[in-house]
């Protein structure tokens, strides 16, 4: 029931309509996770990119799961019709690489694994590429480059350059190697060095242009709990004197609105992790979180939306029953379960945050079937969304 104050006896139709509006008034909507489109390709650990266009392009990636198939197909999602079409084909094939938007519109790829022999010895690509969304079409950049191999990130400055800093090379293992993209030039060129070499590592901007660079796994050194920032203004790498609470490889990190970076999940020392953590780059250093994620992620999504809440999907725990996917809200520091929960839980899925707000989740592979299934369709996740508005300052307090 609600309380009105008292009105003079002649505004007894204001009452009626100040009703009329509760009653009009759009009810929050409720998230909800709908199937989209039919993969041109379906594939699992490729990458996700939403272009300038809103479109998203889907690149490489393993389209067999019991064996190394990397393939240099690429298909592009289209949010405005709902489905999958396919573009031009990358110049070498390759899975578990990275990609990232340039500022002129173009997508940088780079690194990789391009599959294994009998023996399961795999071949990394320490090259990079461009790709063209107004051709369709992929190049090759002649520039040589010195670092990549899987699991390789890649971040776009502010400046419009991108940092690559290299993942595991075939007879190299984890290199403590960076290098500059210019695209201004299409060429790499070389910056400071990271004090460790990482695999499964995550790569952060932050607001002020840094770049956020968290654990891993080092050939020399084992799981880390260590972290660096990158300075673009100096090109050099400095290792903090704070660490994580707990060393991580395969975990996700996130950039909150208010300039925090929130990290999760990942395998720890003894087991898979469900435990937070947050970076603060005023003080750079790791301060605890109370948040805990519902299920233990490794290799999972976690991408910040646009009303500022986190959404975390995948992982790679086989026999689960339902599709799961989290929000972390950083202003209750918690984590809560999103029900319904989307149709299948996939390994070596990606998201792709949409113009609109809506998040692609494609790719990946079917948790829940016995012969690891690859799934051959796309999802949409629209978050709740449509809060009760209530005209001239009235909030409905009962």
């Amino acid at each position: 029931m609600f309380r009105f104050l008292p009105l003079p006896a002649s505004a007894a139709t204001c009452r009626l309509a100040l009703l009329g509006l509760l009653i009009l008034a759009p009810a929050a909507a409720r998230a909800e996770f709908t199937v989209a489109g039919t993969m041109v390709s379906p594939r699992t650990s490729p990458t996700a990119t939403t272009l300038a266009d809103g479109r998203v392009l889907i690149a490489g990636g393993n389209v067999r799961t019991l064996l190394q198939a990397a393939s240099a197909s690429a298909e592009v999602f289209d949010p405005a019709s709902g489905e999958f079409t396919a573009t031009g084909a990358m110049t070498v094939a390759r899975w578990d690489h990275a990609a990232t938007l340039l500022h002129d519109g173009r997508v940088l790829i780079v690194g990789g694994s391009s599959g294994a022999d009998d023996n399961g010895v795999s071949f990394t690509q320490a090259n990079g590429e461009v790709y063209d969304p107004l051709s369709g079409t992929f190049s090759a950049i002649s520039s040589a480059i010195e670092v990549g191999g899987e699991r390789t990130t890649v971040t776009t400055l502010a400046d419009g350059r991108a940092l690559v800093v290299s993942g595991w090379i075939q007879g190299q293992g984890t290199v403590a190697r960076a290098q500059l993209f210019d695209p201004a030039t299409d060429t790499f060129s070389e910056t400071g060095a990271p004090h460790s070499g990482r695999i499964v590592h995550t790569s952060t901007l932050l607001a002020d242009g840094r770049v956020l660079i968290t654990g891993g796994t080092s050939s020399a050194d084992g799981l880390l709990d260590s972290a660096e920032l990158y300075d673009p203004a100096s090109g050099t790498f400095t290792l903090l004197a704070s660490t994580m609470s707990t060393s991580r490889e395969r975990h996700a990190a996130s950039r909150l609105a208010d300039g925090r970076v929130l990290i999760t999940g990942g395998y720890g020392p003894e087991e898979m992790l469900d435990v937070s953590e947050l970076f603060d780059p005023a003080t750079a250093s790791f301060v605890p979180s109370k948040a805990t994620m519902a299920l233990a992620r490794v290799d999972f999504n976690l991408l910040t939306l646009s009303d500022g809440k986190v959404f975390a999907l995948g992982s790679n725990q086989w026999g689960i029953k339902a599709g799961t996917a989290e929000l972390y809200d950083p202003a209750a520091d918690a984590f809560s379960l999103v029900a319904p929960g989307p149709a299948t839980e996939r390994d070596g899925a990606r998201t792709a945050l949409l113009a609109d707000g809506r998040v692609l989740i494609a790719a990946g592979v079917d948790l829940r079937s016995e012969n690891a299934d690859l799934v051959t369709y796309g999802e949409i996740y629209a978050p709740a969304t449509g809060d009760t508005v209530f005209a001239d300052g009235f909030d409905g307090t009962p």
